[in-house]
């Protein structure tokens, strides 16, 4: 194209003419973009993206927890134990990184020689840690439109799959025995706690008890006090019973309305000693002639004290439940599974995609190329 343009404008034919004239320049330009990526697709190797997932325990599974779940409905302080609680459990073991960070290590997902001392070290792996992902479920019922996820999702960025696999297997092997060990200790605390709550109860219930006793022989050694010095001024003054009294009052009163007499005499606030030393008498040696039985009945409260007491010391609630915990095989069982992490399924992605890749270089070599033959075609042109 020998002839200048003169003018600002762009004749498309000549440009259209000249990529044609130079379209081998511009494969090779693309050739290069695309050959520069693959090899750096080969020479990197970039890792992978796996995705695992984690299952809840199954149905029959979670039925072995049934029998024991009803009986402590009478005990809030016990956790229920299912499905779901155990499952929560896993996920909260696995988001403190502490296992993983140990799997990490154990299975050289980070290779230590590439770091100068060991805190350099450990600090790639706590960073390489906090590279997981914990994906939650969506849409599990299928009520909405659009993407449906039943399970909870390990999403991590792995090098070597089977390292990462064998580093799963460990991860859920460590978190189902820390599991089932804190579900032991949480249980053995929770029952010592309650055992030691109602010993309390049981001992403050003896204390009212003997309180309530000291209060009865406190009130009855008044009483009787108050009884043998009435008794004496009754002797003292010869009155035997208050028939006495009735009939000596009668004496001096005119007889107007027999019934109203007594009624007054019975009924008016007479000293204690005017019932008479028989009566008087009498109610002292039926206070100092009671068993143990008949004090309790006499004493106030101590039925319902006693009552609370048995009813503390006949609840076998707790053995109960220890027992059947102790009887769920699983608790102590190698097996015993919290949750499961499906390692040998565990999905891959690239997170360097190749064809992707080729696409997008070879696209863009063509444009590179497409600007660099029609900037030397300038530079030409201004010669």
């Amino acid at each position: 194209m020998k002839k200048r343009i003169n003018s600002d404008e762009i004749d498309l034919i000549d440009v259209i003419i000249n990529i044609w004239n130079n379209k081998l320049k511009i494969a090779a330009i693309t050739t290069i973009f695309i050959a520069v990526s693959i090899s750096y697709y080969f020479v990197k190797k970039p890792p992978f993206i796996g995705k695992t997932e984690i299952l809840p325990i199954t149905i029959f599974e979670n039925e072995l927890y049934s029998s024991y779940n009803y009986l402590i409905t009478s005990q809030q302080k016990f956790n229920k134990i299912d499905k779901d609680y155990l499952l929560n459990l896993f996920l909260e073991e696995l988001k403190t990184l502490d296992i993983l960070v140990e799997a990490i290590k154990r299975y050289q997902l980070v290779d230590q020689t590439k770091f100068n001392d060991e805190n350099e070290y450990s600090e790639a792996v706590e960073k390489y840690a906090l590279s997981l992902n914990l994906i939650r479920p969506v849409n599990v019922d299928g009520s909405i439109r659009g993407e449906t996820r039943l399970n909870w999702i390990i999403e991590f960025n792995v090098d070597d799959r089977n390292k990462w696999e064998e580093a799963l297997s460990f991860i859920e092997s460590e978190i189902n025995k820390n599991i089932q060990k804190y579900l032991s200790d949480s249980f053995k605390l929770t029952l010592n706690n309650l055992k030691m709550i109602n010993q309390f109860k049981l001992e403050d219930l003896e204390l009212r008890i003997k309180n309530v006793k000291n209060d009865y022989e406190f009130k009855t050694n008044n009483r009787l006090a108050f009884l043998r010095e009435q008794a004496l001024i009754a002797r003292k003054m010869n009155i035997a019973s208050n028939i006495d009294i009735i009939n000596s009052t009668l004496e001096v009163q005119e007889f107007t309305n027999s019934s109203s007499v007594i009624s007054n005499t019975l009924e008016s606030t007479n000293p204690y000693y005017l019932r008479g030393f028989d009566i008087i008498e009498k109610e002292i040696e039926l206070i100092e002639t009671r068993t143990n039985k008949d004090k309790d009945a006499f004493t106030e409260n101590l039925l319902d004290l006693k009552k609370q007491k048995r009813d503390l010391l006949e609840d076998k609630s707790l053995e109960r439940i220890e027992e059947l915990f102790n009887s769920i095989i699983i608790f102590n069982d190698n097996n015993f599974k919290a949750a499961n992490i499906i390692y040998r399924n565990t999905k891959y992605e690239t997170s360097f995609n190749l064809i992707k890749s080729v696409l997008f270089t070879g696209i863009l070599g063509i444009i590179f190329g497409i600007f660099f033959v029609l900037t030397l075609n300038l530079i030409n042109q201004r010669k």
